[in-house]
């Protein structure tokens, strides 16, 4: 896979999850600043759990010892 389009996956993760924070956090609390910062905290919980997986899934030998 190119890096182009690991970094396209990446903003589409980071975009994806902002707008589910900030519309969870929108219609649990009704207040627009308050999802402001749900979004902006939810920026990176998708691609930081995508970065994880992939570490894990690395093989051993491609591992740094």
């Amino acid at each position: 896979m190119s890096l182009v389009v690991v970094l396209m996956l990446f903003n589409m993760l980071a975009t994806v999850s902002a707008i589910v924070c900030a519309t969870r956090s929108y219609r649990r609390y009704g207040s627009a600043g308050r999802a402001v910062f749900a979004g902006l905290g939810g920026l990176m919980i998708l691609p930081l759990l995508f970065v994880l997986a992939t570490a894990v899934a690395a093989p051993r030998a491609a591992r740094l010892p």
